[in-house]
């Protein structure tokens, strides 16, 4: 199996966004089950934001990304950005 290169930087949906925890979560070696206990979150709600859950709660996704020392960053759009 070849690893897919995780894809940093800007998220577009929910779904990138899952991709990258599910990617990151996986190449650290953490089961959903362990990073359920370390962050304080359901096992089954990680599944469900890894598979880009649109309705997922910011602060448990906040919690997810800390958990695997990932951070949000906010940044503004360019002119041209807004328009696609």
């Amino acid at each position: 199996m070849v690893a897919e290169k995780i894809p940093y930087g800007k998220i577009d949906d929910l779904e990138q966004l899952g991709v990258v925890i599910r990617q990151v979560r996986k190449e650290q070696g953490v089961t959903q089950e362990e990073l359920s206990a370390l962050v304080g979150v359901g096992p089954r709600l990680i599944g469900e934001i890894e598979r880009g859950k649109p309705t997922a709660e910011i602060g448990k996704v906040l919690r997810l990304l800390s958990g695997l020392g990932l951070s949000l960053s906010i940044q503004p759009r360019t002119s041209r950005d807004w328009r696609e």
